[in-house]
């Protein structure tokens, strides 16, 4: 109801989210009929495709197999779709499916704009195309943010943030990760313990959004020790899901920090996926906040890493492919690095890049 800035706080949330172990089913009750999918080729191909035409089977429905659009890329779904709308996208996949869906729902609510429009509007809430976002990883929490991470065409992520991002609908259903390796679930959960730690620290940060990363990190914990009693348990599988999604209204919300900062040129520089690179630089980082800082907070946040068993999917001899100084100039070009609890000039970045290093 309202649209401008105002001087305090405002908690930015998908309006409707449903969760459950075959929440997918909620397909079929969507209250519009001609749809488009953006799905992951993974999923496309996968036992869980067949569900997803079943419970869309009445719908008119066109499909688009996507992963990591870049903006020129969008802008081709844009101008293929701009006479034929779809009355809502179905975003099935990570944060490569869902963040492009974002963008391309906005694009055709609004054809007349384009990327640098997302910084000077803010308020492109009234949009004509409906959002459906069905996360199957539990990483980004792209499915309760308003934010929205594409690729140029040089590879370079640029982030984008507005309103219009925010999908209407959510559907969590925890069976999508029980397909996923052992492997990628941790570093997953350690996207998850990212985004609610740099959160609740941020400069944005505030009691009700520490609250909610608390439960997230709560939930991620439970679901992984769950997961070290028995390895395919569904519980498992929906307390990491939900972690995800709470952790991901609190960078939604409050942003993240340094630890995204370096990350980000990481994946741009090396082979390596984002949430890989999370994995290996957190506990450093958390190690030389609590030496700045003293504070028992980043103590705690450390406890609680080590106690769920991430560095056991840990490999920091990547990093020794890095260039400190080319790491440093673009991740302190990165908006998330404002936001951090700790101001960064190159030096003092130097030195934490120079510390990660030495905890090889």
């Amino acid at each position: 109801m309202i649209k401008k800035k105002l001087m305090v706080k405002r908690l930015w949330n998908t309006p409707e989210v449903y969760y459950k172990k075959g929440a997918i089913a909620c397909l079929k009750s969507i209250d519009y009929s001609k749809f488009l999918v953006l799905i992951a080729e993974p999923i496309k191909n996968s036992d869980y495709y067949s569900k997803i035409e079943k419970y869309t089977q009445e719908k008119s429905v066109q499909t688009e197999i996507v992963q990591f659009l870049n903006q020129d890329e969008i802008l081709k779904l844009r101008d293929k779709y701009l006479s034929n709308k779809p009355e809502v996208i179905v975003a099935i996949g990570g944060g490569s499916v869902i963040d492009p869906a974002k963008i391309l729902r906005v694009f055709l609510s609004y054809p007349e704009i384009n990327f640098d429009d997302f910084h000077d509007q803010q308020f492109l809430d009234l949009n004509s195309v409906k959002l459906v976002a069905i996360p199957t990883t539990p990483g980004t929490g792209s499915e309760s943010t308003a934010v929205a991470v594409i690729y140029d065409k040089e590879g370079h992520k640029h982030p984008y943030l507005n309103h219009g991002f925010i999908p209407d609908l959510a559907i969590l259903d925890p069976n999508f990760l029980s397909s996923l390796p052992i492997k990628s679930l941790y570093e997953f959960g350690a996207d998850i313990f990212s985004h609610a730690f740099e959160g609740s620290v941020s400069m944005m940060n505030t009691p009700l959004l520490k609250s909610i990363g608390e439960s997230s990190l709560n939930l991620l914990k439970s679901g992984f020790d769950k997961l070290k009693e028995k390895n395919d348990d569904p519980k498992a599988y929906a307390d990491i899901q939900y972690a995800g999604y709470l952790a991901g209204k609190v960078q939604g919300n409050a942003y993240v920090g340094v630890c995204h900062a370096l990350a980000h040129t990481m994946e741009h520089q090396i082979s390596i996926s984002h949430a890989a690179s999370i994995l290996l630089l957190i506990k450093p980082i958390l190690l030389w906040y609590y030496k700045e800082t003293d504070k028992p907070i980043y103590k705690q946040y450390l406890e609680l890493f080590d106690s769920i068993g991430f560095q056991q999917y840990s490999d920091p001899s990547v990093l020794k492919a890095l260039n400190k100084e080319k790491w440093a100039e673009t991740a302190l070009q990165d908006p998330s690095i404002s936001t951090s609890p700790i101001r960064f000039k190159k030096e003092k970045l130097l030195g934490l890049i120079e510390w990660i290093l030495k905890q090889e």
